[in-house]
């Protein structure tokens, strides 16, 4: 049997494509909301030639924008909820700044705010100034590499020259007071929707360690965050998640390990640590597992807690990893280039595909090119374009060896029932009477409404919840029983959900049977709670056995008594009915832990 490529090879149509970038310079836009996606290519120039920012449609370069500095990430966002939607805004980050372009020109510029450089180094600088002796200039220059914290440009280029060169360059400059923040990478991540064309904002990744949130529309800092307690420098960031709702940033590093940083965190932490340098990651989105890389020929996916699932010796050192989602077939790969030519594409840890490009895939991508949905974009080491489109008759199952060119057998036909005389009438009348069903089902529908509105109502007006809504204090109520009886503690725990208003004048009132339990504090009065403070209150409940017989010793944990239960009321001054209610279920007493003396008193008879 022939095995055919599921792949289709696009001619590039010229051979004047010469391209030297990265995987980080590389995106796929709709430049103009034609439905007709664009390559950008964030080139850093060969030899004399300055960086540009190429722009293709298909395989055909239509224009490019010359760069100020070599590009380090080329990312495309919509930043605008307007109809008819506006086409997106595509950032280029350089050493310190983000250019902004719209209809691919030139729209804001945005520079990273300066860090003051630490005392110690502006010292040794301060020395260095005033001293004109070789040996002092010497051991000042050890002082200044021996500081612990990363030194700025200006030192080390410094420590870089020889003493003489050192002695003359410090005739011409200055003591550094600031340092520029260098950009380490850039990314996107969705605000509050994850629509194809939802707004989205900037996520920056400095060389100081920080990831920082650039509002969409004014381009300035929401937050900031240190990327660890040990200074990290990232090299490369997946976001998951809604800005405005939750997400979760993974970011790896230059220093073998991945960090993660949620939301209203100040800091992250470290998820995991390898053991060779991290050349990329991905994230995937149907469980958050993380797909690393790295230089010492290993493939290995973690999970989103950082244990090891799985790992494998690759035959050649990786370049570059993406993700691969074929949605018509409902799975989801990942594609490994290796410096041996070959395109591998896995399904967890089982091989899928494998392709031979003939060169290096130094840049992969997948995704929508023109108005093909499935399209691999390859930029080779030595800076040739390809394309493949993925087959619409394609298969990436187990058993699955390309296209297959022999038919399938037919198997047997299935056993579909005939139409009974009873379907036919029960359809001819459904189509007679159409109306009048269905203004029952309506009738029927809205009375559903109606008894569960009034279901509801009651609830708030009897006060059985527990969390205070709309008029109702805004408090929470939750309440823990822990023992084995027959004297439990019960633990009633109160929060104040408001962040800006404080709640006084509270009570809590226990409401029990009598011949069941024993409350030792029954009415416990509550402090001023301030905003978005939770107060824990013990107390000791103790089980009454008045009666005590046999069946104590077989009842079952569930299905207790009206008896077992303990309505805990929170009480408001100058209302006459109880803020919040919370009934609570109180468990069994341990057949072992029943008192003996009661057993005894009751003198059993058989």
């Amino acid at each position: 049997m022939a095995r055919i490529s599921r792949w289709l090879d696009v001619e590039v149509g010229t051979s004047e494509i010469h391209m030297n970038t990265l995987p980080c310079n590389i995106a796929l836009v709709d430049v103009i909301n034609d439905n007709e996606f664009k390559l950008l290519v964030g080139d850093m120039g060969i030899g004399n030639e300055s960086p540009k920012l190429k722009i293709f449609r298909g395989t055909m370069q239509i224009s490019d924008i010359v760069l100020p500095d070599i590009p380090l990430g080329v990312v495309s966002f919509y930043a605008s909820e307007t109809m008819p939607r506006p086409p997106p805004l595509v950032a280029v980050a350089f050493s310190s700044c983000i250019y902004i372009y719209r209809n691919l020109k030139l729209f804001y510029k945005y520079h990273l705010p300066s860090s003051k450089i630490e005392e110690s180094e502006t010292e040794i600088w301060e020395k260095l100034k005033d001293s004109a002796n070789e040996e002092t200039v010497i051991k000042l220059s050890k002082d200044l590499q021996s500081l612990p914290h990363n030194l700025c440009c200006q030192s080390k280029y410094f420590l870089q020259m020889s003493t003489d060169q050192k002695l003359e360059y410090l005739d011409s400059v200055e003591v550094p007071q600031k340092e520029l923040t260098e950009i380490a990478c850039l990314t996107t991540m969705k605000m509050r929707s994850t629509e194809k064309m939802a707004v989205s904002c900037l996520i920056v990744g400095t060389e100081e360690g920080e990831i920082v949130v650039l509002d969409p529309h004014t381009f300035t800092e929401i937050t900031k965050a240190k990327l660890n307690t040990v200074k990290s420098e990232p090299h490369q960031i997946v976001a998951t998640g809604l800005f405005n709702i939750d997400y979760r940033l993974t970011v790896a590093t230059r220093n073998k390990c991945v960090c993660i940083l949620k939301r209203d965190w100040k800091e992250g932490r470290q998820l995991f640590r390898t053991e060779d340098h991290i050349i990329a990651i991905e994230v995937m989105e149907f469980d958050k597992s993380i797909m690393v890389i790295c230089c010492d020929k290993t493939f290995s996916c973690y999970s989103k807690k950082g244990n090891k699932q799985w790992w494998l010796q690759l035959d050649c050192h990786p370049v570059a990893i993406t993700q691969v989602p074929v949605t018509h077939l409902g799975v989801t790969l990942v594609a490994v280039s290796l410096v041996s030519g070959h395109l591998n594409l896995y399904d967890g840890k089982a091989k899928r595909d494998s392709m031979f490009i003939r060169d290096i895939a130094s840049v992969i991508k997948f995704g929508q090119l023109g108005q093909e949905e499935h399209v691999f974009t390859i930029i080779t080491s030595t800076g040739n374009l390809m394309l493949k489109i993925l087959r619409r008759t394609a298969n990436f199952t187990a058993h699955a060896a390309g296209i297959e060119t022999s038919c399938p057998t037919i198997g047997k036909p299935w056993l579909i029932p005939k139409k009974s005389k009873l379907f036919l009438e029960q359809s001819m009348r459904e189509r007679e009477n159409a109306k009048a069903m269905h203004v029952t089902f309506r009738h029927e529908l809205n009375r559903l409404r109606l008894v569960a509105g009034k279901t509801l109502l009651e609830a708030y007006t009897k006060s059985d919840n527990a969390l205070g809504l709309g008029a109702l204090e805004p408090v929470r109520l939750a309440a823990e029983v822990q023992g084995l009886g027959p004297i439990f503690r019960m633990t009633l725990s109160i929060e104040n959900t408001s962040k800006d208003r404080a709640v006084i004048g509270l009570s809590i009132l226990f409401h029990t049977y009598a011949t069941s339990y024993k409350v030792t504090n029954p009415y416990i009065k509550i402090p001023l709670l301030s905003p978005g403070s939770k107060l824990k209150f013990p107390t000791k409940v103790e089980e009454i056995f008045t009666n005590v017989n046999p069946d104590i010793f077989f009842r079952t944990v569930t299905g207790q008594t009206e008896g077992a239960m303990i309505k805990v009321l929170l009480l408001k001054e100058g209302k006459p009915n109880p803020v919040l209610s919370a009934v609570v279920q109180m468990p069994p007493t341990d057949p072992m832990m029943v008192p003996y003396d009661k057993i005894q008193a009751t003198g059993f008879v058989e």
